[in-house]
């Protein structure tokens, strides 16, 4: 499913657009499987999403098309700042990286 969206295609798309398009359907996972094992589905969905959030930023800016690491810490960046921007990010899936606003 994830797989579908294509979100390294979607570089038409801003960050917040990206947003309002997986969470309904991300909250709604949370919902339904995260009745049972909730652990293991924030997990799942950290190593899941989050990469393909990268991706996206690897093609939308070319500062970080050759640079996955440089990639995945302007994503952890924006994490830190807007912890609640994606629903998975909410409930604890927050990129490799990135720190929230608690000491």
């Amino acid at each position: 499913m994830i797989r579908g969206w294509r979100l390294g295609r979607r570089t038409d798309l801003s960050f917040r657009e990206i947003a309002a398009m997986i969470n309904r359907v991300v909250a709604g996972w949370i919902n339904y499987y995260g009745r049972f094992y909730k652990s293991l589905l924030i997990s799942f969905l950290a190593d899941r999403i989050n990469p393909h959030l990268v991706r996206w930023a690897m093609r939308k800016f070319k500062h970080l098309h050759r640079w996955p690491s440089k990639a995945r810490k302007r994503i952890a960046q924006i994490a830190s700042h807007y912890p609640g921007m994606f629903v998975h990010w909410r409930h604890g899936a927050l990129p490799a990286g990135s720190t929230t606003g608690a000491v």
